[in-house]
């Protein structure tokens, strides 16, 4: 079974690798970068930002994807028109973390780094709480510190700077949402000390995958 995931950031591919390795080993995941995505989003995702996704949607299918998942959090708009392009499934980094949020409760914290990520990241909430007829309370905090603290002092750094936010958020959440991929390597350090649930959207779509591949077996 192989899994093509699209990303915008380099540094969500170790998360990548880490969440298939825990969660769903016997796949075959194969890393497809453009960091363009990244450099070129301006807080607005314009067509010719969506047409180059669907490209490499398209792509990975040509090239054996049994189903493909786009791993940049601010291009979760773009999985609908996607899908019409394909005949495997396409995921969003939001889908399958958002419902598992949903079931925790219903006052969701959500770590971001960038603002655009909250605009999508509480529009796929409230959906994801809506198809299950509940109402949920997202509780927002920005840390746009965090992709330069991962890049200047590791893991270490990086982890110590999530679980502040965490520990921030805890008092008046159910559960704490990772929304961006890089995050997950702080899941297993963050979920050791904190008092509510922590969740990534790596893990959460592993175990998606994982879920719909075997059915489909």
């Amino acid at each position: 079974m192989r899994i093509v995931m699209i990303h915008a950031l380099a540094e969500s591919i170790p998360p990548v690798r880490l969440a298939f390795q825990d969660v769903f080993p016997e796949a075959e995941v194969i890393n497809l970068l453009d960091e363009g995505l990244f450099i070129d989003f301006k807080d607005k995702l314009t067509p010719k930002l969506r047409r180059r996704m669907s490209e490499l949607t398209c792509y990975s299918e040509e090239h054996g994807a049994d189903a493909i998942g786009l791993a940049c959090s601010v291009y979760a708009p773009v999985v609908e028109s996607a899908r019409e392009l394909v005949d495997v499934p396409v995921f969003s980094s939001y889908g399958p973390v958002m419902a598992e949020a949903v079931g925790k409760g219903p006052r969701v914290g959500i770590i971001a780094s960038v603002p655009a990520t909250f605009r999508d990241s509480e529009y796929y909430l409230l959906k994801a709480a809506e198809e299950k007829g509940l109402s949920i309370e997202p509780k927002l905090c920005l840390a746009e510190d965090l992709i330069p603290v991962l890049r200047k002092e590791g893991a270490s750094g990086f982890s110590r700077r999530i679980a502040e936010e965490v520990a921030k958020l805890e008092p008046d959440v159910d559960s704490v949402l990772l929304s961006q991929f890089p995050m997950a390597t702080a899941l297993s350090h963050v979920n050791g000390i904190a008092k509510v649930p922590v969740l990534s959207a790596p893990h959460s779509s592993a175990r998606a995958f994982k879920k719909l591949l075997s059915l489909a077996a």
